[in-house]
């Protein structure tokens, strides 16, 4: 793959062309919802750059998009013309990927726990490469996908991740050994190793940790007849850091793998996407600090009612903190960051449904006067997996 921006016109002429036939197919749908109902811009430059940037950063080990962060068709359809691989959870996202033309060499089903319609399905259409991290998967495996490539997920954490993912999946060191061997004795080839330290990670040194460890299992492996070729260093990527952990993945790649060749791969998600999104919500409602309580002593704050919320676009905001929101107003001028004319306050956003745990943002500083009719647009939305609206 490119590791610089060789070709950028050529390519760039490719995503304008995706970016019309997008707009071609949607405008005439969307556009005949009312003017006031939420939307998004995609901007897929900006997937396009971080892509090259990965490439660049990261030249020996090949992108495996994660489907699931951001399925739209027109990212997965650029990923695909840039040659990427795809990490994908269920059968509807290999779909998505096989209908872009991507073969299924391309496609890692890296679901640890699989139904059996979906491993009927990567039977059907050509994908090998699967995750599995227990016994039971092994059997069903064996009957349903017994020429799988199977790729053993192991335990490993950052615990100051957005999203712990050991809990659920990941086998311990002990159990790696015992499910290699259930492999073997069932007639399955086990081609490599995968981890996830969590998704948003902000410690680099997990990834050093879990490549560790990995490195151990890949021995064991080896020495049982496992042909181990496959290294898969997961997700967990974010914008923040990438720089810092790029550098703890190369060179603890260089140092534990020096020795044995191998293939290695990841599954970066919002990496690629947060920052090429952008959701614009319309304020349906507006309720001022002082008819919120009778009670002076309890903290007041102006609230702001929403045209989509927690059960929609918002959801992660169950989980982490989301962007903060900038001001469109109903004029159609962009509110400057700092103005003489208004004065901040504090507000509480609130969603569109009667539910009150639909809250979207508890505190957050906006204009005063900010009303019905005013817009709130917030940035880095990309990986929120919220593509039911309509978006140009």
């Amino acid at each position: 793959m490119p590791s610089n921006y060789g070709g950028l016109t050529k390519n760039m002429a490719h995503i304008n062309d995706m970016v019309l036939e997008a707009m071609r197919a949607k405008l005439s749908h969307h556009w005949q919802r009312h003017r006031s109902e939420p939307f998004c811009v995609m901007d897929l430059g900006d997937v396009y750059d971080e892509y090259q940037r990965w490439c660049g950063v990261l030249p020996d080990v090949k992108a495996f998009y994660a489907v699931k962060c951001n399925p739209d068709a027109q990212v997965i359809k650029l990923l695909a013309r840039l040659k990427s691989g795809f990490d994908c959870a269920s059968q509807t996202e290999m779909e998505l990927v096989l209908s872009q033309g991507v073969p299924p060499e391309r496609i890692i089903f890296a679901n640890p726990c699989k139904k059996i319609s979906d491993l009927e399905y990567a039977q059907k259409s050509g994908v090998r490469k699967v995750t599995f991290d227990n016994e039971a998967e092994l059997y069903k495996i064996r009957e349903w996908l017994p020429d799988a490539e199977l790729v053993l997920r192991c335990r490993a954490s950052d615990a100051s991740a957005s999203y712990r993912l050991c809990d659920k999946y990941g086998a311990t060191a002990a159990l790696s050994v015992k499910l290699l061997q259930c492999a073997k004795s069932l007639g399955l080839s086990v081609i490599g190793v995968s981890f996830h330290i969590g998704s948003n990670a902000k410690d680099p040194s997990a990834f050093d940790a879990a490549i560790q460890s990995c490195r151990d299992v890949f021995e064991t492996g080896l020495g049982m007849g496992h042909d181990m070729r496959l290294l898969d260093i997961g997700g967990g990527f974010s914008a923040p850091t990438f720089d810092a952990m790029a550098r703890v993945i190369r060179e603890s790649i260089n140092s534990h793998f020096r020795d044995i060749p191998v293939e290695v791969i990841a599954e970066p998600g919002r990496l690629f996407v947060e920052g090429a999104l952008t959701v614009a919500c319309g304020i349906i409602g507006r309720r001022d600090a002082g008819e919120n309580t009778e009670d002076e002593e309890e903290e007041r704050r102006h609230m702001l009612y929403l045209n989509d919320g927690i059960w929609g676009v918002f959801s992660s905001n169950l989980f982490e903190p989301g962007p903060l929101p900038k001001v469109l107003r109903l004029s159609g001028v962009f509110y400057p960051p700092e103005s003489e004319e208004d004065r901040y306050e504090d507000y509480t956003l609130w969603g569109p449904t009667c539910d009150s745990f639909d809250c979207v943002a508890k505190s957050v500083a906006l204009p005063e006067s900010l009303g019905i009719g005013d817009w709130l647009y917030f940035p880095d939305m990309g990986g929120e997996s919220i593509f039911d609206l309509p978006h140009n």
